[in-house]
This record gives structure tokens, sequence and C-alpha cells, in this order.
């Protein structure tokens, strides 16, 4: 006698559905969030490293030779020292150490402001260094620096490597000369001035 009430809610299916159909999207999104995230982490490693490149250039054109540091490598996680390519680094951009690691007061080769540091402490006055500090790249880890020698050679072969590990942390370091290994630890390294596995 009574007509039925139309019927408004939804069905366990029906919800179950619309469940599914979020999370497929919210994963969907997530993926290209981190695959977005991780090329605008190579790009500003790409662009620092560039950067502290040019820095380097500029230090060899006052100074005739790049910081001759590399023959303490420490992990990327650091920490950097005195003692270690990546602080050895750190001080001769600031204008604290000459190429061959003689302490002086210079003027700073980077604004640090741009750079993401590692800084343990900042003793920037007269004759000082700071003795733990150094690059971070956006994974959190210290760019790696390796003064390249030439035995016996033209000095002005000279060079350097300066690179990133990458998003993984992990690198087989270069030789004595600067040669870097190909090796799938080093496949997701990003290195400075054209560089690359060989």
């Amino acid at each position: 006698m009574f007509p039925r009430a139309a019927a408004t809610g939804l069905t366990l299916i029906e919800l179950l559905v619309i469940m599914a159909i979020i999370a497929i999207l919210a994963g969907i999104s997530l993926g290209v969030m981190k695959g977005v995230n991780e090329r605008a982490a190579r790009v500003q490693a790409e662009a620092e490293l560039a950067a502290l490149s040019l820095a380097l250039e500029t230090y060899k054109t006052q100074y005739g030779d790049y910081p001759q540091a590399g023959t303490t490598p420490v992990a990327p996680l650091g920490p950097a020292g005195a003692g270690s390519a990546q602080g050895q680094l750190f001080n001769a951009l600031m204008g604290k150490l000459s190429p061959t690691l003689q302490a002086m007061d210079g003027r700073s080769y980077v604004e640090t402001s741009r750079f993401s540091l590692q800084t343990a402490n900042m003793p920037l006055a007269t004759g000082t260094v700071s003795v733990a500090n150094g690059f971070l790249d956006p994974w959190g880890r210290l760019y790696m620096y390796y003064y390249r020698s030439v035995t016996g050679g033209d000095w002005r072969r000279r060079g350097y490597v300066l690179y990133s590990v990458g998003p993984d942390g992990v690198h087989d370091a270069p030789n004595a000369q600067g040669g870097v290994a190909t090796s799938g630890n080093n496949a997701d390294n990003l290195y400075a001035n054209g560089l690359t596995p060989q």
C-alpha cells in the first residue's frame, strides 16, 4: 500500500569499489611524486657540482693548481675532517688552504648559503681551517673529491674527480691517478667536469 522509499545509501560492494579506486590513485600519485623528487634531487646535485667545479677552476687560476687532497677518503656519510679530501676541499674553497694544503687566509670561492653543509664548526679567522665541514649533496651525503695527480708527466694535466655518490650512497673510489672504474656501485654517481666511469 505504501510506496517503498528509494535507497539512498551505498552498498558494501560500492564502498569497497570506491576505496579500491582511491587506493590505486594514491599509489599512482606517490609513485609519480617519488620520481619527480628524485629528478629534482639529481638536477640540484648537477647544479651544485657545476658550481663547485667553477669554484675549483677559479681557485686553480689564482693558485696554479687544485687542492691536492684525496689521500684520505672517507665514507660519504663522513664525518669530513681536516685530513679528509672532503674537509680539505671545503677548506680550500673557503680560502683557508693552499693547493699544497698549507693554512692561509684567502678569499672564499663559494657562497655557502647556496649549499647544504656539514658544519661542526666554522672558524674562519686568519690561519685557521674548518676542521669538520663539507659540502652535502641532496641526499645528505658528502660530495666526494680526489686530486688527480700525474706522475712523471705534464703538470698541466693535473685535475680532480668531484662527484656525488647518488641516491644509493655506494661507490668505488678513484685510483691514485683519478681513474674512475665502471662498476654497478658507480652507476648512479653524478660527476663534475664531464667525467664518467671508464
